[in-house]
């Protein structure tokens, strides 16, 4: 549990983090992890269907839930004299969740619509079929949104026996932070989650992808209206000590978009390598760089919408150019001082009100770098020129790299 008292905030945000995602999923259960999300959303234990949007929005308060691959997590921002109703929620879904048969299947139809939508979209095949050709051996080679096949097939109690196998207090974490007392709220969380009854979790075998060595390449021809290309070259996990340099090289390549993904929103960078390269040469109508916080080894992807009746070919000519040229020579230093810039702006961004600050608490502890932040973020101002230059010779390079190319079709 993590409490950061702000004194005087009218509001209090909680967060329950579990350490569980589709990292944890295994073949035939893909998907599970965020079915589950979605149960429990569903009632059960003192909670009836519709209750959590009931006991919050009369409170004029906010929650969501989101699922992850390496965690999932739940919130409600509510006004500071509520905290006790926001613990009751999550105390009660915990471990109470009912997992009504109905309700399960209607539930399934509903993930499979989601997921049949996110399949109209390009950028969805794109990236689920970047992260399969990626990674051959470890869970990442799913999305969070699992495979149609696997949520059509399982079972009720399988979703149930895999939310009472990982929704427990011991493992989970516990984040306030907003206008509240410690000392009063420590009471209350001994109230709600006191008598809950921990469980023995599994030791699943960590699963290690092998080093890639070679480039993959693979192709979608499917109905759409554009093209699209994504380029991802694998990095080390969230931690490794080259991860600040990979920042900054990062936002010299695409710029910067905050370490969070729930606060990036849609603004586009433009004062960058890509942006100049191939939206302003006319090749791409957006192009932007990016990577994910991961428990594990992961991507740093670039992804490029093309411009009607340009060819992957040229982008990709465009793109290995841009990139031989940051791995030849270090950037000049105002691209070095604008990315830092950027880092402290989004860091601000993401510490702005209570709901993002639990956030990336949970986020980063669950990582096992919450008090390692700021000394991080020092060494992301430390990175030289020389060393965005040898993050790009060591991980831009074609051995490690898996391109995917969207050829946009005619409907049928």
């Amino acid at each position: 549990m993590i409490l950061r008292p702000l004194p005087g905030v009218p509001q209090v945000s909680l967060w329950v983090t579990y350490r569980v995602g589709s990292r944890n999923e295994s073949p035939g259960m893909t998907g599970s992890t965020h079915w589950v999300e979605h149960m429990l959303f569903k009632g059960g234990g003192k909670l009836a269907k519709g209750d959590v949007d009931r006991l919050i929005s009369r409170l004029g308060g906010k929650f969501n839930g989101f699922t992850d691959k390496d965690w999932t997590m739940y919130y409600e921002t509510v006004p500071a004299e509520h905290l006790e109703t926001a613990l009751f929620v999550e105390s009660e879904r915990m471990r109470n969740a009912a997992f009504d048969p109905k309700e399960l299947d209607a539930e399934r139809t509903v993930v499979i619509s989601e997921r049949e939508g996110s399949e109209n979209h390009p950028e969805f095949l794109v990236e689920e079929e970047l992260w399969g050709t990626a990674f051959h051996v470890h869970p990442y080679h799913w999305l969070p949104i699992g495979y149609k096949q696997d949520l059509e097939r399982m079972s009720r109690d399988e979703v149930y026996a895999w939310y009472r196998r990982w929704y427990a207090p011991n493992n989970a974490l516990l984040v306030i932070v907003g206008g509240f007392e410690p000392d009063g709220a420590l009471a209350l969380v001994r109230r709600y989650f006191g008598a809950l009854r921990p469980e023995s979790l599994p030791t699943a075998p960590r699963l290690v992808e092998p080093p890639q060595i070679g480039a993959r390449v693979s192709d979608i021809r499917w109905p759409g209206e554009v093209d699209y290309l994504e380029v991802g070259w694998k990095i080390p996990e969230w931690g490794h000590a080259d991860l600040p340099a990979i920042v900054v090289l990062t936002g010299v390549l695409g710029g910067w978009r905050g370490f969070s993904l729930f606060a990036t929103g849609g603004w586009t960078p433009r004062a960058n390598r890509l942006y100049r390269g191939l939206v302003e040469a006319k090749l791409a109508s957006d192009a932007r760089a990016g990577f994910e916080l991961r428990a594990d080894p992961s991507l740093l992807a670039v992804s490029a919408t093309l411009v009607p009746g340009v060819r992957h070919a040229e982008v990709e000519r465009k793109l290995d150019g841009i990139v031989a040229t940051l791995r030849e020579a270090p950037p000049a230093s105002k691209e070095m001082e604008r990315t830092r810039e950027l880092v402290r702006a989004w860091n601000r961004y993401e510490e702005d009100g209570v709901t993002f600050q639990a956030f990336l608490i949970g986020q980063l502890e669950v990582l096992g770098s919450r008090e390692g932040f700021p000394a991080f973020l020092e060494r992301v101002e430390a990175v030289t020129a020389d060393d965005v230059r040898r993050a790009a010779s060591t991980y831009l390079v074609d051995r490690t790299r898996t391109t995917v190319k969207y050829h946009a079709e005619a409907a049928p």
